[in-house]
């Protein structure tokens, strides 16, 4: 997750807006899959000689990426929580709705543009194009 304040210089309008870096985190297990979290034999399911089975986990991917998603809401709650401008979002379009649910209504009613897509690493003045901004 990245958040900026964007900034324009009033008295030169032509020159480059600034950017200031609000938070760029990388979310603990954001990118991981249940098998690079799972690493015992237990979660292996080998049912062969000697083997037990212990139950499988049905629902633990989506449990996580329903955490996953609660963490960044919470973060982008407490970045925005303290500003009071308009904000402009982009979260992957798998995401996108849920995470726009899971903000605060003040949060939610500041953002002024959303878009569908990952723009993490997106270069800084692309995302001024990208909303429109430039």
């Amino acid at each position: 997750m990245k958040a900026y304040r964007v900034t324009r210089d009033e008295l030169q309008p032509d020159t480059s807006p600034a950017f200031q870096d609000l938070a760029d985190e990388d979310l603990a297990n954001q990118h991981s899959k249940v098998s690079d979290r799972v690493t015992d034999k237990a979660g292996r399911f080998d049912y062969g000689p000697g083997s037990v089975a212990v139950g499988e986990r049905h629902n633990e991917q989506k449990e996580a990426e329903e955490s996953q998603l609660q963490a960044i809401a919470e973060r982008i709650n407490h970045v925005a929580g303290g500003e009071s401008s308009k904000i402009y979002l982009a979260a992957p379009q798998t995401m996108l709705r849920n995470l726009l649910d899971a903000l605060s209504p003040d949060v939610r009613g500041r953002i002024k543009r959303d878009l569908a897509l990952d723009l993490v690493k997106a270069p800084k003045l692309e995302l001024l194009k990208r909303f429109e901004l430039a």
